[in-house]
């Protein structure tokens, strides 16, 4: 375990772990039934064949939801279900080994040695949930029933994976007029179970309701006459159907930071994004390598993509260097950045939850926010589309959430909103008095009011707030729409569509939520804060990079409460994740890290954020760069066993050969056979070029010293360089950057 892991798992315990509690009552379970024709508690329309009838229990506090319709394509909608659910359920957190369970766990069975099956499987569940009652919990979607379709929204356990399903109006056959809205629908167990068993030949049914299906019992009582029955009105009889319902109240202490990260997620899909496109065969690519290699402890385990002004984007599993790139179809375009980019994600393992779509994708793109930040992967078919995105940070990752936070604007403390359930009804906006900005809120409600009556993009908000004649007192601009936009988003009230770009209001909660409960993780990160808006808190900030160890920051952080200046220092590794971290403050000399990370070593984090290594202004002249190119490996010999090339036989009698070592290019699935033997040799040559290897090249400057690593392979070459007054060094530093970019290096941001 990481010192970053330690130091969040000690927060948390400190912190406040109250959650928010959300009640969700659901009139029955959510189920999937088979309807055969002897049913009569189903409409015609449904009891004419063998049907699957999928019924989603819609949150009865909340507005009335209804959707009804037939499912054109089973298999796309079962398996888009399936991913969904596979999101919602998964966890990715690192349990490290305790063997305090295990010896519970031998207590527990030698207890329970000489009860029976029953006893022994009742005394095993009363134990979890005295323990952990949250181990099979799942936290049920959104659902949001709008004009293009259905969307489901759901957040992982971990806190790490965001998905959006769309399922469009060109999967379902609609009998009659939806009732569009948002609300909440029990996403149970048994409902997977019975969603895995659709098959394509039978007749699948959506239906989204508070009551979706109903069991009416009809009672008959003959009459009788002093005890005889009277068999001529037995027919007759009179009979008084009785509607039996089964109310389900569920009440979740959900974690404030299991909000505040699905609201950051959310909003970060607005931000300024690189956006590739793959094909689906390269994503396939990606998670049959990860599938056949195993992590390598000790070793990195990033995705590293590789962008090239006008060249196809290139993917790169570390630390195996195994190159994914595909042409097979025109849907592949060139990257149209200005400046070549090394971009490295985290949690790539996370990918696999998308395999149960590939089948049905037709493209894929990928929005990328920068080093370790959040990436979101839309795949595209026909009737959905589905946005993946991943935090690039987990939920032991403090200082990576820190960097992320700063990304956005800064968090409103009040709701702009005094209730949701207002503006559906009246189609007015209450606003909050105490709110201080009120122009912003006035905004930010017209904007909300609008995207009520249509989901728009933001071309077409600007064009219809800018006509707008009660905004004449609020300056209406582009700028100031995305701002109101982002606000909208982290309060839970504005849904951002990435696949089709568009806007919905969408409630995230009946009731509006208080915002001042998730502007800050805790205490600590709110007084760090505080320092960082000082101008003298910070003093003699300095950051010392070393090439492969990692950054070193140290600064002096002034407090003027305590009348006390502390000295904090932070190790940094090559994932941004604290390897060490020292205090000179009397929380850190009294307990360490057991009671959580100081405000003085958040400080220090916020401040690094703000630190700019091209600035010829800085006072520290320590620092790495860490540039890496893809350098051919020629290899000339033919391969001599099956496994280096599979040779398919082509109906001319010529061959062709497919690679299969790091380098997956699938062009040759695209050319047409060669015409000779000889052709078939050189193309052998060309493919087997085009194997790649990573140079990394490392420039440390270290006051008048210039450093220059460079390693290839098992090679490694160093030079060193000293210059008379440290600005000369400082420039040379800048020159050797600029010399190996000219040559095709790409620049590690973030390492």
């Amino acid at each position: 375990m990481t010192t970053d892991n330690q130091l969040d798992q000690a927060s948390e315990e400190v912190a406040n772990t109250d959650g928010v509690m959300m009640q969700l009552d659901y009139a029955a379970p959510s189920q999937i039934s088979h309807v055969n024709e002897s049913s009569g508690s189903l409409s015609e329309e449904q009891t004419a064949e063998h049907t699957q009838h999928v019924a989603l229990f819609a949150q009865l506090n909340r507005s009335e939801v209804n959707f009804h319709g037939k499912i054109k394509s089973p298999l796309v909608f079962r398996d888009s279900l399936l991913a969904l659910f596979d999101v919602v359920s998964s966890d990715y957190r690192y349990v490290p080994k305790d063997r305090s369970a295990y010896t519970v766990f031998m207590q527990m069975r030698r207890a329970s040695s000489n009860k029976n099956l029953f006893t022994a499987q009742r005394d095993y569940f009363t134990w979890l949930f005295n323990n952990d009652p949250l181990a099979f919990c799942i936290l049920d979607p959104l659902i949001q029933v709008h004009e293009q379709g259905v969307s489901f929204e759901v957040f992982s356990r971990d806190e790490g994976c965001y998905a959006q399903l769309t399922l469009t109006n060109e999967i379902f056959e609609k009998s009659a007029k939806p009732t569009l809205g948002t609300t909440s629908i029990d996403y149970s167990a048994a409902l997977f179970n019975g969603i895995e068993k659709i098959r394509d030949h039978q007749q699948t049914i959506l239906d989204i309701g508070h009551e979706a299906v109903c069991l009416q019992l009809l009672e008959t009582t003959p009459d009788t006459d002093n005890g005889v029955v009277n068999s001529t009105s037995t027919d007759s009889a009179v009979t008084t159907p009785t509607v039996k319902k089964q109310i389900i109240e569920k009440r979740i202490n959900v974690p404030k930071s299991w909000i505040r990260a699905l609201l950051q997620v959310q909003s970060a899909g607005q931000l300024p994004q690189d956006t590739i496109h793959l094909d689906p065969i390269a994503l396939y690519n990606v998670l049959f390598e990860l599938r056949m290699h195993a992590d390598i402890k000790g070793k990195r385990r990033g995705l590293l993509i590789e962008l090239r002004p006008q060249h196809l984007p290139v993917i790169i599993l570390e630390p195996f260097d195994i190159t994914v790139t595909s042409q097979v179809s025109q849907q592949q375009k060139p990257y149209q950045g200005q400046q070549a980019k090394l971009i490295r994600l985290w949690g790539r393992r996370r990918l696999s939850l998308l395999k149960r779509l590939l089948p049905h994708t037709d493209s894929v793109s990928v929005s990328l926010l920068g080093q370790g930040m959040p990436s979101y992967w839309t795949l595209k078919g026909k009737g959905f589309h589905f946005t993946f995105a991943m935090t690039g940070f987990s939920q032991a990752n403090w200082s990576q959430s820190l960097n992320f936070d700063l990304l956005l604007p800064k968090r409103p403390l009040h709701n702009t909103l005094a209730a949701s359930e207002d503006l559906s009804d009246s189609g007015k906006a209450t606003l909050n008095d105490s709110d201080d900005d009120s122009n912003d809120n006035d905004g930010l409600s017209i904007l909300i009011k609008t995207l009520a009556n249509t989901p728009s993009t933001l071309e077409d908000l600007v064009k219809s707030l800018s006509a707008d004649a009660s905004l004449t007192s609020v300056p209406v601009s582009r700028q100031q729409i995305q701002q109101w936009l982002l606000s909208g988003t982290q309060q839970g009230l504005v849904r951002y569509e990435m696949a089709t770009q568009l806007y919905h209001y969408r409630p995230l909660t009946q009731v509006p939520l208080d915002m001042a409960q998730f502007a800050y993780h805790n205490e600590a990160e709110k007084q760090a804060f505080d320092l960082i808006s000082r101008t003298d808190a910070v003093q003699k900030f300095s950051v010392e990079t070393v090439a492969v160890k990692g950054i070193t920051i140290r600064a002096d952080i002034h407090v003027e409460e305590d009348r006390r200046t502390y000295h904090s220092q932070l190790q940094l590794g090559d994932e941004g994740l604290v390897t060490k971290a020292e205090c000179s403050c009397p929380q850190y000399l009294q307990h360490r890290l057991t009671h959580g990370v100081c405000a003085h070593l958040i400080a220090l984090r916020l401040r690094y954020n703000q630190y700019d290594p091209n600035n010829t202004g800085n006072e520290s002249w320590h620092d790495t760069r860490v540039l890496s190119k893809r350098v051919p490996i020629k290899r000339f010999n033919q391969p001599k066993n099956n496994q280096e090339s599979v040779q398919v036989k082509a109906a001319n009698s010529s061959l062709m050969t497919l690679p299969s070592e790091t380098m997956l290019d699938l062009t040759a699935l695209a050319q047409p056979a060669a015409h000779s033997q000889a052709t078939a040799n050189d193309k052998i040559q060309t493919l087997t070029a085009q194997e790649t290897s990573i140079t990394y090249v490392y420039i440390t400057i270290a006051h008048k010293k210039i450093t220059i690593e460079q390693t290839i392979g098992d090679k490694d070459t160093r030079q060193q360089l000293v210059f008379n007054q440290p600005a000369q060094a400082k420039a040379a530093f800048l020159q050797h950057i600029a010399r190996f970019e000219a040559k095709g290096f790409i620049e590690n941001q973030g390492m």
